[in-house]
């Protein structure tokens, strides 16, 4: 009901003072909330719908009750006297009730006001990235994993920076991964980073839903990984003792330990064990910050034996190692540089060693065997692991190849 619809007292009200400049009224009635004041020989009605005003004048005052009477009922039908409806307002709701069929407005308006009015307010994309590194920076995430998120949401920011978060849709998305032809493992990538950032989204309450997860699944197909062959294996140590000896015992490490890139550039030499013939990687120095120790082949005790240090690092800053790698890639007569080439050797040749694929993975770190399954391994002949894992130093700048089962 309306503010003046709470009644139906018909009482003569009592006389308005509104001082000396207001109206004067001869009299004035009540009836059903409304209020009829008389003006010489007519009839001015007043019905205040909470905060809509509806006035009237009229002949006689059965005619004013009758009008109260008649707007009352009116304002009724439209919606309620608290909420009257105008002509098209009342089409555009049964435009809409029709549209929605069978789904109830309530939860019509509910869905509209979670994705346009979202709970933790509005916030734009560019202005979210630093709330998201700010929070992964606390979380304890590590360098690289900080610039790979500001690099790749970086760049969806230049695109969608400007806009609220919760407008972003899948769709938009796609399109955005399609116009800057992200495929492959590149596709993936950008995927698991994107969602990342909208997850921590949804977390803040900014969306109800996270329109990465609707991205269409790439498939891959198996490709398997680059690795150095024997020959080109043996040569870029043959070069690198020759020409940077510095860089010897972490490419060492990395063709016969199979320790990540990052890891080595972290390692210390008192994380060398000869005694046990043992590499510890520490939590501080490990990717998934689980330390684990990798067994040292016979052919790699033999390498970092002749090339120890009692302290320090045992890799040159990678800045060093970059400036240096090119010259040394060309002494050895080797064009391509494998994405992962160190790693994926060593995988791909302890597992053709041993023929263990559960071995192989705990010395990669790794607690599912089916990761170097898909990912790290290739195909290596017998003849070629045991030739690889019997590389080994004779003196400074220069190689001996073992014969075949010198280690058996």
């Amino acid at each position: 009901m309306g503010h003046y619809f709470a009644t139906t007292d018909q009482r003569v009200c009592r006389p308005e003072n509104r001082g000396t400049m207001s109206k004067s009224y001869r009299r004035r009635w009540c009836h059903q909330g409304a209020i009829i004041r008389q003006r010489g020989l007519r009839y001015q009605v007043e019905i205040n719908d909470h905060g809509v005003r509806h006035r009237k004048t009229v002949a006689s005052l059965g005619e004013a009750k009758t009008y109260i009477e008649q707007k009352r009922v009116e304002l009724i039908n439209r919606g309620t006297a608290a909420l009257a409806l105008t002509d098209k307002q009342r089409l555009t709701a049964l435009e809409a009730f029709q549209k929605l069929g069978a789904i109830p407005l309530d939860h019509a308006v509910e869905f509209y006001l979670r994705h346009h009015r979202p709970v933790g307010g509005t916030r734009l994309l560019k202005d979210l990235l630093d709330d998201y590194l700010e929070a992964k920076t606390k979380a304890g995430r590590r360098p690289d994993t900080l610039t790979d998120i500001k690099c790749r949401i970086g760049k969806l920011a230049a695109t969608f920076g400007d806009r609220p978060v919760h407008t972003i849709t899948t769709g938009e998305l796609t399109d955005w991964l399609d116009r800057n032809h992200y495929q492959g493992v590149s596709r993936v990538n950008y995927k698991r980073v994107i969602a990342g950032f909208f997850r921590f989204a949804v977390k803040k309450g900014l969306l109800d839903n996270n329109p990465a997860t609707d991205i269409e699944k790439v498939e891959l197909d198996e490709t398997l990984p680059e690795i150095f062959t024997v020959a080109e294996a043996e040569r870029f140590l043959q070069a690198t003792s020759a020409i940077y000896p510095r860089l010897t015992s972490a490419t060492t490490i990395g063709f016969f330990a199979g320790l990540r890139a990052a890891e080595i550039e972290k390692l210390d030499w008192s994380a060398i064990d000869f005694d046990a013939k043992l590499i510890t990687v520490r939590p501080e120095v490990a990717k998934r910050r689980r330390q684990r120790h990798v067994a040292m082949s016979d052919n790699l005790y033999a390498w970092l034996q002749f090339h120890s240090r009692p302290s320090g690092l045992i890799c040159p800053p990678s800045a060093v190692v970059m400036r240096w790698r090119p010259r040394i890639m060309k002494e050895a007569k080797i064009s391509h540089w494998p994405r992962n080439g160190l790693r994926h050797s060593f995988a791909s040749y302890h597992l053709a060693r041993y023929q263990d694929m559960n071995k192989t993975a705990l010395e990669l770190g790794h607690t599912r065997p089916d990761v170097l399954f898909n990912h790290y391994r290739n195909l290596v002949k017998p003849a070629d692991a045991t030739a690889y894992w019997n590389i080994l130093p004779q003196r400074a700048g220069n190689i001996v190849h073992v014969p075949a089962g010198a280690f058996a």
